[in-house]
């Protein structure tokens, strides 16, 4: 595999700029006006009226969709508060398969268009998001009877050559005794070869987070665990209330919930918008599934296919496709899907350790996908579009739906257009394919030779030389968590000062995944978590048991798993 691109030198900004404090005391403050109270943000003379609305554009939903929607609206000069019942990419923006890719099997079903798109996409994400976005080679075998033979692996990835513009790595044909010594755990038996083909890994949350981060950096605001109770007009302006009774008035509204999008927040307009289709991905260490670049099977008789991704010091499997119904925050892992899992990847991949003791983790999560007006209920998740789509309701709500991580910053820009339409907002256009997520000059690769920037720089970019400096001011905030995995003391300070933390799982589970990599899901270092963000809380002994227990419920509800005491 080729050494991964820390940074993209199109990135660089002369002026490093650190990401807006966002912890408790910018937590608590938010909270105070848009509850109303005007001791927080003293009104002068001159200022408006309070039945004028305090933001120009109200987001609510603060996964991928709704982060992207919040950065252009806000480079563009609006005023953006963004709301979520939840934590920052809680639903599919954090249990993805973290690909950014253009879709392969889209080119069967015709969606040329969407490929194009997504390809393009992957292309700017190289450039704003270098540090996050890798480029890796994905090996993709065919062997006797399967649904895609060789020939046409070939084909369709000659158009994706071409619908890529040939600025990437060009796919190769494999004979099988290539394909063998270059993955050596592939199944001899039937193989015909394989082709390889540039797509992208990331890190779904971490890319949710840090386009938030920088749309904070232009001005938005953002208040997570603030469910939105009801939307509706109040004369010529929205009016969103919140669970609490607070409520607040925009000129604009946007709704990006994903897979909670529904007749609730939209009325009429919702009713059989949308199917949700689960997914779920399975860990396991790299020494149990050793395979050198991440790996595409193809499901016997389906029309989908699979994906076995090396992760560091870990490798993760999926993805299941099915219809769901329900909660989307309730989805979670069972037996049943890993036996699937395992049967699938095990034609490809035989290992005697695909098996359930061998499970790290797992996370299991919820697609929206838009229902087309011929689609039946019952109709196959495999075979439903993931182009993206913006409505209008009566009441002049935008919402976006469907899409796919790879397209959000295309999606947010068609919203934001008829956002600044709708509102006679006059400002500059688009940029966001222009700036970096993370100002700063990228990280060069004598930089890389020292541990701490080496650990940092996959999810921090140019801001790791930061956090590396506080750990030589500090070096105990240069310890690791657990021995086998990169994550240090430095970043669970700065995730409780600057990353919006209000519970333990938005650390453990999406500030760093440690619950996704670790084998006790962070039992072994929780509490000490917990209590560092407690005490900046200034909570009790009694309210880090209460973290305790609530992230206990959490993970057993994802991955299954009863966690040992913390």
């Amino acid at each position: 595999m080729p050494a991964p691109r820390r940074n993209n030198r199109a990135n660089a900004l002369v002026q490093q700029a650190a990401p807006p404090p966002w912890g408790p005391a910018e937590i608590r403050a938010l909270q105070a006006v848009v509850n109303g109270d005007p001791g927080e943000r003293p009104r002068a003379a001159g200022d408006e009226a309070p039945d004028t609305p305090s933001w120009d554009l109200i987001v609510v939903g603060a996964g991928i969709t709704g982060a992207g929607v919040a950065r252009d609206a806000a480079m563009r000069g609006l005023k953006v508060l963004v709301v979520d019942a939840r934590d920052l990419a809680f639903g599919t923006s954090s249990r993805s398969s973290r690909l950014i890719h253009g879709g392969v099997r889209y080119l069967e079903q015709g969606e040329i268009g969407l490929v194009y798109e997504a390809l393009r996409e992957r292309r700017l994400l190289y450039k704003i998001a270098g540090h996050l976005v890798q480029p890796v080679q994905f090996l993709f075998p065919a062997y006797r009877g399967d649904r895609l033979p060789l020939w046409k692996l070939r084909l369709g990835l000659t158009l994706y050559d071409a619908l890529s513009l040939y600025r990437s790595n060009r796919h190769r044909t494999l004979s099988p005794a290539a394909a063998c010594q270059r993955e050596p755990l592939l199944a001899e038996a039937g193989l015909r070869g394989a082709v390889t083909y540039e797509d992208a890994v990331t890190d779904d949350a971490r890319l949710t987070l840090t386009t938030l981060q920088d749309a904070r950096r232009h001005g938005a605001e953002v208040l997570t665990y603030a469910p939105v109770a009801a939307l509706r007009r109040s004369g010529p302006h929205h009016l969103v209330e919140l669970a609490d009774g607070s409520q607040i008035l925009g000129r604009a509204v946007v709704v990006a919930a994903g897979p909670w999008t529904s007749e609730r927040l939209l009325g009429v307009a919702g009713h059989d918008l949308l199917t949700l289709s689960r997914g779920i991905h399975i860990v396991l260490r790299s020494a149990d599934l050793p395979i050198r670049q991440p790996v595409v099977v193809q499901a016997a008789r389906e029309k989908r296919i699979l994906f076995v991704v090396p992760w560091g010091a870990r490798t993760y499997l999926g993805t299941t496709d099915s219809v769901y119904e329900g909660d989307p925050g309730n989805s979670s892992v069972t037996m049943a899907d890993a036996d699937e899992l395992f049967a699938l990847i095990g034609r490809v991949l035989p290992s005697q350790h695909l098996r359930a003791d061998r499970i790290v983790s797992a996370w299991s999560g919820v697609r929206p996908l838009v229902r087309a007006a011929s689609a039946g209920r019952g109709r196959s998740t495999v075979e439903l579009s993931r182009s993206h789509r913006i409505l209008t309701t009566e009441s002049g709500v935008l919402a976006i739906v469907g899409g796919k991580l790879t397209t959000y910053r295309a999606m947010a820009e068609d919203a934001v257009d008829k956002v600044v339409a709708a509102i006679g907002h006059r400002g500059p256009r688009c940029s966001t394919h222009r700036h970096p997520l993370v100002p700063g000059e990228p990280i060069n690769q004598l930089e890389l030779r020292h541990p701490h920037l080496a650990a940092l720089a996959p999810r921090h970019g140019p801001f790791a030389r930061e956090l590396a400096a506080r750990i030589a001011r500090d070096p105990e905030l240069g310890r690791q968590l657990v021995p086998d995995l990169p994550y240090l003391w430095v970043e669970v300070d700065h995730a409780i000062a600057c990353e919006g933390c209000v519970h333990l799982e938005d650390l453990l589970r999406r500030r760093l995944p440690l619950a996704l990599t670790e084998a006790e899901l962070g039992v072994q270092v929780a509490r000490q978590v917990a209590e560092r963000l407690v005490d900046a809380w200034g909570g009790t002994s009694r309210d880090v048991d209460l973290e305790l227990e609530r992230y206990r419920d959490v993970m057993r509800q994802e991955t299954g798993r009863i966690l040992a005491p913390c």
